[in-house]
Formats: structure tokens, C-alpha cells, sequence
């Protein structure tokens, strides 16, 4: 069950956090992976004995010369996972810049729509698109406005593309994580404490919870699932616990 065998998987963003614990744990299900980012990752790749592909996801070009090189290395897709994104939360939309909304556009949104525009053609029928979103795609955050934007997008781009596809029985579904501990959420970042008060299970979450998720939605077993947004963020877009409720009330 779930397994992952004689399975090929392309993930953006791969040589770190999420997507480096979404590549290990889809390589020790069986699949074939070949991780894309603006690092070097060949030493993270041995890792897990998987390929790297050296791209800056934003730019389209490099996108299609990345899904190419990776089937001519992998072999054909089964899975290919939009991941790469960039956090840049603060500056309130009337203190936004303009350049700045641009560039977490490229990054966030671009490159998820150029991932769907060029990846399908290096598929095989039958496999499964993930693509990363955010629970800030979901709630109203002072300081989220340009991130979340592209986020929610991404949502809206996951639907059309799972009509679209749906005649190949390729599935493409979206993953919106809360705080989950990376380079982008450090120890002291503001948004650590805010979480642990007001999330319900009281944490922040692991990059192996996301991958866990997503090897979910890689494997065939799960082949009725398209379309959907599915939160994984200890139950913040859910609601409140009565233990939140008194935190915040001290």
C-alpha cells in the first residue's frame, strides 16, 4: 500500500525543507527523484540517491530545460510536485513595493503555472500534481497580503488544471501547510510564538508531517482525490481549542 515503485518524481524547491523531506520520503517509498533549485543540491541528492537539476524556477526557460533533463535522467513522470516558493511577509499593502510583489509572483505563482503549463508533456497518464500552497491562502494576516495573494492563486490554478487534466487521469491537488519549521521560519521569527498560542496542537510542524501528506497524494491509492485543497497547520483554519481561548485571555 502506497507504495511508490518504478514511480518518477520531479519536485521544485527540493534542497531544503519541505521539499527535501517531501524527496526522501518519496525516495524511500521507491520512486525515482530528481529535485530542481537554485542551490547546489548534488550532495543533498546523494543523500537519498536521487538527481539534481540546477534551475531558478521563476525564469521559464529554465523550467522546461529542468523537466527535460530530469526524464532524460529519471525517465518519464508520475509525479511532480510545484513546490519552490518564497516567504516575504511584513510590509503592510499600502507600505508593499511594487518590484518586490512582482518578484513572489514569479517565484510563487509563475513558476507553479509554468510547472503546470510544461510538466504534463514529460507525464505519464495517471500520475499525480502537487502543488504547494500556504493556510494563508485561506485567513486575513496583517503582513500576508502580497504571499498570500499568490498562495490563493495557486489554489485557483490547482482546480483548473485538475479539470483540465482529468482526461489523462493525471490528479493535481494543492497542500496548504501552517508554520512548519525551515529556513524561512526560524526560531525567533515573530510568527513562532503567534502559532504557538494560537495553534491548537500548541507547535509548529515538521517538514516530514507535509511529506507525509504528500507521499499521500503522489501514490495511485489515491486515485479518486483531484481538485482538492487539503490544510495540514495543527487546526488553525479550523478554529480555536478551549486552551488557545484561555492563552490568549492571559
Amino acid at each position: 500500500m502506497f507504495t511508490l515503485e518504478n514511480k518518477s518524481a520531479f519536485i521544485t524547491g527540493g534542497t531544503a525543507g519541505i521539499g527535501l523531506a517531501c524527496a526522501k520520503r518519496l525516495s524511500k517509498a521507491g520512486a525515482k527523484v530528481a529535485i530542481v533549485g537554485r542551490r547546489d543540491g548534488e550532495a543533498v541528492s546523494k543523500e537519498f540517491g536521487g538527481a539534481f537539476v540546477q534551475a531558478d524556477v521563476s525564469d521559464e526557460e529554465q523550467i522546461k530545460i529542468a523537466l527535460e533533463e530530469s526524464e532524460r535522467r529519471i525517465g518519464k513522470l508520475d509525479i511532480l510536485m510545484n513546490n519552490a516558493g518564497m516567504e516575504n511577509t511584513g510590509p503592510l499593502i499600502e507600505e508593499a513595493n511594487a518590484d518586490e510583489f512582482q518578484r513572489v509572483i514569479d517565484v510563487n505563482l509563475k513558476a507553479v503555472y509554468n510547472g503546470l503549463r510544461y510538466g504534463p508533456a514529460h507525464m505519464n497518464d495517471g500520475g499525480s500534481i502537487i502543488n504547494t500552497s500556504s493556510v494563508a491562502a485561506l485567513i486575513g494576516l496583517p503582513g500576508y497580503s502580497q504571499y498570500a495573494a499568490t498562495k490563493a492563486a495557486v489554489i485557483s490554478l490547482t482546480r483548473n488544471a485538475a479539470m483540465e487534466l482529468v482526461t489523462r487521469n493525471i490528479r493535481v491537488n494543492s497542500v496548504c501547510p501552517g508554520s512548519i519549521w525551515s529556513e524561512m521560519l526560524y526560531e525567533d521569527h515573530p510568527e513562532v510564538a503567534i502559532v504557538k498560542k494560537l495553534c491548537p496542537m500548541g507547535r509548529i510542524g515538521e517538514p516530514e508531517e507535509v511529506a507525509a501528506l504528500c507521499h499521500f497524494l503522489a501514490a495511485t491509492d489515491c486515485s479518486y482525490i483531484t481538485g482538492q485543497t487539503i490544510v495540514i497547520d495543527g487546526g488553525i483554519d479550523a478554529g480555536y481549542a478551549m486552551h488557545t481561548i484561555e492563552a490568549m485571555m492571559t
